[in-house]
């Protein structure tokens, strides 16, 4: 096989319906020069039946499989670990990517040397239908390769932030120069990961165009109601990041104040849909971590006074 230029990790847990078409797209991607490794993430379906139906029509498919469920975390750890691609992108198993995506984006980090490029993506429902949502970035007023923290600091001014990783294609030497990998057993495991991303990147650019198409899914971890698993994942996620902004520049810390103003304030109001002693304790841990001081009080209210 000639030299894998691209590997495309995509953790599979019970998404019969839709991972053959996923993988058949990834397959017509116009970049030949790519592996498709898929982990069966403990599927009680008939997921892990169907990858190996499609591997054996197509040998860049590489199949592994998990007898205890990890999650998503878990699994891309492991994808990351089995890769053997100069680049990495992280794809959903229900989702679908444009046919020209990696090409395009591969192109683009060769030519301008780059740890990283993000982009644009859509939201569609169980019949590949457009549901009017979208996850957009904004142009950057100048250059649009810039070192990840002015990006970081851009996008968190004008709150078009956007965590998720399938919106990244990543340099693998990157990664394993910052020992990145998913914290364990959250969700929201996107938050820390892509933070980051950003901090630690000398180049990053974006490519102003729709390449994912990503599915909701009333039955997917996100398309699941909020509940304190939510929370656990977030508060996990704020103290890790507490961690790392201790004794770095305050630049840094500047942009992490930042970070959890935005996403604190964000995680507050959808907690009004909680029952109130999981509120109450959502304040205790506030005050106990030092929170409060980037909370706003319009939405403390919202969350206490609202369901």
């Amino acid at each position: 096989m000639e030299s894998i230029l691209v590997s495309v990790i995509i953790p599979v847990y019970n998404t019969a319906s839709y991972i053959r078409e996923t993988l058949e797209c990834i397959c017509a991607q116009t970049l030949r020069e790519i592996e498709i490794i898929a982990i069966d993430d403990g599927s009680t379906d008939n997921s892990l039946e169907i990858i190996r139906e499609q591997a054996n029509k197509d040998p860049r498919i590489k199949v592994y499989h998990q007898n205890v469920n990890q999650g998503p975390s878990g699994s891309r750890n492991r994808g990351v670990q089995e890769s053997q691609g100069k680049y990495i992108y992280f794809m959903d198993s229900d989702d679908l990517l444009a046919p020209k995506a990696l090409e395009t984006c591969y192109q683009k980090c060769t030519q301008e040397n780059l740890d990283f490029v993000f982009f644009d993506a859509i939201c569609i429902n169980t019949h590949n239908k457009y549901t009017g949502q979208s996850y957009t970035h904004q142009a950057y007023p100048g250059p649009q390769t810039q070192s990840g923290i002015n990006w970081l600091t851009y996008q968190l001014d004008t709150s078009t932030l956007r965590v998720p990783v399938w919106l990244n294609f990543i340099r693998h030497d990157y990664l394993k120069q910052l020992n990145l990998s998913f914290f364990p057993g959250i969700i929201h495991e996107d938050q820390l990961y892509t933070l980051l991303l950003y901090l630690n990147a000398s180049k990053v650019s974006y490519i102003p165009q729709i390449f994912p198409q990503h599915r909701l899914r009333d039955t997917s971890i996100m398309g699941q109601q909020f509940t304190w698993k939510n929370i656990e994942g977030y508060f996990t996620t704020f103290q890790q990041i507490s961690c790392y902004r201790k004794n770095k520049s305050p630049e840094i810390q500047t942009i992490l104040d930042k970070y959890f103003r935005m996403t604190l304030n964000a995680v507050i109001w959808q907690a009004r849909t909680l029952p109130s002693k999981e509120k109450f304790r959502i304040f205790r841990i506030c005050i106990k971590e030092g929170y409060l001081k980037y909370l706003k009080p319009k939405y403390l209210a919202v969350m206490f006074l609202k369901h």
